[in-house]
């Protein structure tokens, strides 16, 4: 029997263990990011592919993979995935979504967004950036300590839970709203979505994007937030409506933002997307590039999970 080839376009030349899993399960192809219109050709004989979260896994890629099988993400999100598409073909899809026991030992996402929190509240990079540029003057930067802030949390998962954790051993006050958990933690206030908007200093999501937490964040909820307000988003960008953010960090309503993610990265030109052109005349907001999981430490642990998962399906169905 043929060995099943694995299409890898996630680049994992610092993962010898993964690269290990994959290379024992099948015959693989190393393609890092590579252009939609190169990659197409490359499909015909695909088993699996085993992605990154840069390209839109579509219709048009699963049609030119008439023997592909399965798909296995090493990410928690599938926006990146035409999953219906790819059940109608009968192709399985393969996240960590409900890996609890590999996800909870990952902390960088909401290290990343703990990091945002402190960047954006201390002025961080501009005041990096002037003393680079031959500053030393304190008395542009002054920044908030975190001591005694209120930080509202936006779903209380695996992510939701550990911030929490951090803003605990920084003294802050801690409220969350989550409708599909009760909270167990006494320090931590469990509240309604409005009481959160109406009372906390800083905001930040850790909420799965789907169709109906798509563009949440909008007008009504920048109307509903306390002045001043920080807003920090490590979880997808089209959670946040992006015209309604900028009038709003215009406006001073949102006094600073710390994004990990856009909506529209996936493919897209970042360099002209809205909300970066907005960055770089201004001094209320960070972008990172969709990097809060990308530690090596949580990467070691999350691809070699998912290929083990790819190894284990190909086992299953021989």
């Amino acid at each position: 029997m043929p060995r099943p080839r694995i299409l890898v376009t996630a680049p994992i030349d610092h993962l010898p263990e993964t690269r290990r899993v994959l290379e024992a399960a099948g015959e693989v192809l190393y393609f890092d990011h590579p252009p939609r219109k190169e990659i197409l050709p490359l499909l015909a004989d695909v088993d699996a592919i085993f992605p990154n979260t840069k390209m839109m896994l579509d219709q048009e890629i699963v049609d030119a993979a008439p023997k592909l099988k399965v798909i296995s993400t090493p990410s928690t999100g599938t926006d990146h995935i035409d999953k219906d598409y790819c059940a109608r073909r009968g192709v399985e899809v393969l996240s960590l979504t409900k890996d609890l026991s590999v996800l909870e030992t990952i902390t960088s996402t909401a290290e990343h967004a703990f990091a945002l929190t402190l960047d954006i509240v201390r002025n961080m990079p501009w005041s990096y950036q002037s003393v680079l540029e031959g500053g030393w003057d304190y008395t542009k930067f002054r920044g908030r300590e975190l001591q005694g802030r209120v930080v509202g949390i936006v779903g209380y998962g695996r992510l939701g839970k550990m911030y929490a954790r951090f803003a605990r051993g920084f003294d802050m006050k801690v409220l969350a709203t989550d409708p599909n958990v009760k909270i167990a933690e006494p320090w931590v206030e469990q509240v309604s979505l409005d009481e959160l908007l109406k009372r906390s200093e800083i905001i930040t999501l850790h909420v799965h994007l789907r169709p109906e937490t798509r563009r949440m964040v909008d007008r009504s909820w920048f109307e509903r937030m306390r002045p001043g307000v920080y807003l920090i988003n490590t979880s997808r960008g089209g959670l946040i409506d992006d015209e309604a953010l900028l009038a709003a960090l215009e406006s001073g309503k949102v006094k600073g933002a710390g994004l990990d993610v856009l909506e529209g990265e996936i493919e897209g030109d970042m360099s002209r997307h809205p909300v970066v052109q907005y960055a770089r005349t201004h001094r209320n907001i960070i972008i990172t590039p969709h990097c809060g999981g990308m530690s090596i430490d949580g990467q070691q642990k999350a691809f070699t999970h998912a290929a083990r998962k790819l190894a284990r399906f190909f086992d299953e169905h021989r």
